[in-house]
């Protein structure tokens, strides 16, 4: 066996065919990554990542591995050696197996040299090692797989005929058919269970996943097992005319069968290994958890589709990814499909299909892309529609903050996706929806002011407005309870209800003004007092652990606001101006809820202290200013003609000071060792201390409220932290249905929010200034690697038989 081994080796690396089979697979792999631009392109690609070259690589393989199998069975039938072969001592599969171990040897071989590659990303990464080697690696592995089985089916079809031209082909069409003619068939209008067998059948869908860095036990399986049946079947088919038909189709039935328990067993007890550094394919518990409760397919139309920029494509592809990995734990088939809206050529079907996904909530964005003809805009919806039965959810995958970089909003958005994706699954899933409560009967915001806030949590929630006392009128308290910019003080009544809702286990979301400034008067360009405003809430928010001051804030970082700086009697003319008293407030980086958000609009907001040491209590500050702000005490003079005259620079001497903070644990009641009759008309139990609870205190009352213009009898509504002037929507909305997801998740959901994964870009500077070297060193040195191997491989030779 081993003397047929090291035959194929000779004859492959004694002849220039070899050669030249080894040179035309390495000149295409290094065109196609490092010098023609396009989608492989590894430069254009921006990232630290080999992932274009284990995508590409399939595709190359279909040319490479025919090429080098077809002569292995196919010369030995033409030159009538094959008989000789099969009257030696071994039998006809340790034949094939000699064969198959030297088509794959010779396949390593022409691999060896493209690890240059590896060192090339490695060293352009920025900071130099900055990629994620373990991904690179396992991704290695199943580049092997897939050879692997490649080479074993060249092996067959090799077996098949004495023309090697016909072999190659042949091989050709059986390793595309293997790689993608399954998802054809898949992809037709056919049943679920027979588009899952012929998916699981095809190459594809086992490569995409190893290739990645993760190995599936499943998917190793899938490889070493149709390896080994093909490499059967061309040994019962070299030996189809010593046997009869009747006796082969026996065997053949009865390998089948074995592999289909194997594969059944193997589907039923799997393990999955991430090789990646942070673990990004692996899927947590509570997704998992999630996962199994679903008891019908999911579909996922992916609407980021079409030529894209290098950023888009891989937010793309994470998508994907992140559907495989929630496929391959769940129950039923979960699948991504791409869907470009501008594959419609009709307009009014393609406006049709925008003005659907809006209405799912999709938001829009302008992409600009520079291309040959000009500069080329488009719209493209950076989003997802999530199918479960009869339901539809809309997905937004793209994070837009405007302070941070191109690359790192794609970053963030790439670290969302799970939370995303599995709070839509959670959306689909859950029966009757859990019950989030407006307090009223303090002059709080109405309707209108909250109406947006209001459809946001309606997709989750029943959203109902309660009094205090109407808390305990049913018999179920609401999840949780949001006091959205009270005005009117709280009585001992309403303050007793809201404590004893918290101790029952309740949470509580603050939102109010410590401070009172009259906007109308503003408006009207007058000056006017901002005093403390005394809501009767200091006590209880203090014995909870936090204090709320009465101070108003300034930060360098606020909203920009138009202002005439035309003189007196002249045509007017505005330009922006700082509006000190409007921060831009920075929600927490180390939070669930506030990370990866856009800074939020305020309006006269105050700071916030924790006070106490309760150990039971958690107190984490989620939302703060700039690194440039001030306080101010009240009562304060205010008036626009501030501007014209700004405080000095060196005033704005504080950083990060706390507007918002959240508290968890278990909170002392208020009205402990207390009488309560007289504010207690519904004699509920008193209780002491709160079961776990959760409570969030935001100090601006505004941060709640979107504009509402009312004119001629008609109310409309702006979004929730949009600003008119600079005509951009602030992280608001997103901030506080994130604060009530998290006050009402019992199943740890939210936790997914705080994945971090770390950004891997490539040396921009360096490859501009040595982008020619890095393209020369990864097209030639691999070939110079070939040479060298030929002629060490030739003088051995010669020096062997000389001697």
């Amino acid at each position: 066996m081993y003397s047929l081994f090291r035959k194929e080796i000779t004859s492959f690396f004694g002849s220039l065919t070899g050669y030249l089979v080894a040179f035309v697979f390495l000149i295409a792999n290094g065109l196609f990554l490092w010098v023609f631009p396009g989608t492989y392109n590894l430069i254009e690609n921006g990232y630290a990542s080999l992932s274009p070259y284990f995508q590409l690589a399939p595709w190359i393989f279909l040319f490479l591995i025919p090429a080098l199998t077809m002569r292995l069975f196919a010369e030995e039938k033409r030159l009538g050696t094959l008989e000789i072969l099969i009257t030696r001592p071994y039998s006809l599969l340790q034949l094939v197996w000699a064969k198959y171990l030297a088509g794959l040897f010779l396949v390593v071989v022409c691999l060896l040299p493209t690890l240059v590659y590896f060192y090339s990303i490695y060293s352009l990464g920025n900071p130099v090692g900055n990629w994620d080697s373990g991904a690179a690696w396992g991704s290695f592995i199943g580049l092997f797989l897939l050879a692997a089985l490649y080479v074993a089916l060249g092996v067959l079809a090799s077996s098949l005929t004495d023309n090697p031209v016909f072999a190659f082909i042949t091989a050709l069409i059986l390793c595309f058919i293997f790689y993608s003619g399954f998802d054809f068939v898949a992809a037709m209008e056919v049943p679920m269970v027979v588009k899952t067998f012929f998916l699981n059948m095809g190459i594809s869908e086992h490569y995409d996943s190893v290739s990645r860095g993760v190995v599936d036990s499943r998917d190793v399986l899938y490889f070493v097992l149709v390896t080994g049946i093909v490499l059967v079947l061309t040994s019962l088919f070299l030996r189809r005319k010593q046997q009869n038909l009747k006796r082969q189709l026996k065997k053949t039935g009865f390998l089948v069968a074995v592999v289909i328990v194997v594969m059944f067993i193997g589907s039923a007890w799997f393990f999955r290994i991430d090789l990646t550094t942070e673990k990004r394919y692996s899927l947590s518990t509570v997704s998992k958890t999630l996962l199994e409760k679903l008891d019908a397919p999911i579909k996922v139309d992916l609407y980021l589709a079409g030529d894209l920029p290098p950023g888009f494509r891989q937010l793309q592809r994470a998508v994907e990814e992140k559907v495989q990995d929630m496929d391959a734990w769940a129950d039923f088939r979960i699948q991504s499909v791409r869907k470009d809206p501008y594959d419609i050529s009709n307009n009014d079907e393609r406006n049709k299909l925008f003005n659907q996904l809006v209405n799912l909530g999709l938001q829009p964005t302008d992409l600009r892309q520079n291309k040959e003809e000009g500069t080329v805009t488009k719209l493209i919806f950076p989003g997802a529609v999530l199918r479960y039965r009869d339901q539809l959810v809309g997905i937004n995958l793209l994070k837009n903050n405007p302070s941070l970089s191109a690359d790192e909003n794609l970053n963030n958005s790439i670290e969302t996706l799970e939370f995303e994706l599995m709070n839509a699954i959670r959306q689909v899933e859950q029966g009757d929806k859990e019950e989030v409560a407006f307090l009223s009967g303090q002059d709080e915001l109405g309707d209108p002011e909250t109406w947006d806030i209001r459809q946001g949590l309606s997709e989750n929630y029943t959203v109902v407005d309660r009094t205090a006392e109407q808390l305990f009128q049913n018999d179920t308290l609401p999840k949780a309870l949001i006091i959205a910019d009270p005005s009117k003080a709280f009585g001992e009544q309403e303050k007793f209800y809201i404590d004893q809702y918290l101790m029952r286990g309740g949470n509580l979301l603050w939102l109010f003004d410590p401070v009172q400034v009259s906007l109308d008067s503003l408006s009207r360009g007058e000056t006017t007092i901002a005093f403390p405003r005394d809501l009767n809430l200091m006590d209880q928010l203090f014995k909870y652990g936090v204090r709320v001051n009465p101070d108003l804030l300034q930060d360098v970082e606020c909203v920009l606001i138009p202002v005439n700086t035309s003189p007196v009697a002249s045509q007017p003319k505005f330009t922006p101006a700082p509006w000190y008293y409007s921060p831009l407030l920075t929600p927490a980086e180390d939070n669930v809820i506030s990370r990866n958000l856009n800074r939020l609009k305020s309006e006269f907001v105050s700071s916030i202290d924790t006070v106490g040491k309760n150990p039971e209590i958690r107190k984490s500050v989620i939302l703060h200013t700039s690194a440039y702000s001030r306080k101010i005490g009240t009562p304060e003079q205010i008036s626009l003609q501030s501007i014209n005259d700004p405080p000095a620079q060196e005033l704005f001497h504080m950083s990060n000071i706390p507007v918002g903070v959240l508290l968890e644990g278990s909170f002392p009641s208020v009205f402990s060792n207390r009488m309560t009759r007289e504010f207690n008309p519904l004699g509920i139990d008193v209780l002491d201390k709160s079961e776990p609870a959760k409570q969030i205190v935001l100090a601006d009352g505004s941060l709640i409220a979107n504009k509402v213009s009312r004119r001629n009898g008609q109310v409309r509504t702006q979004p929730l932290g949009y600003d008119e002037y600079s005509q951009q929507t602030f992280g608001n909305k997103a901030f506080l249905l994130n604060a009530v997801n998290y006050l009402c998740d019992n199943s740890g959901i939210m936790e997914l929010r705080s994945r971090v994964f770390k950004i891997r870009l490539l040396d921009k500077v360096r490859l501009r200034e040595e982008k020619t070297f890095w393209q020369v060193l990864n097209v030639v040195l691999p070939l110079l690697i070939i040479v060298v191997f030929g002629l060490v491989f030739h003088f051995v030779r010669i020096r062997k038989y000389r001697g």
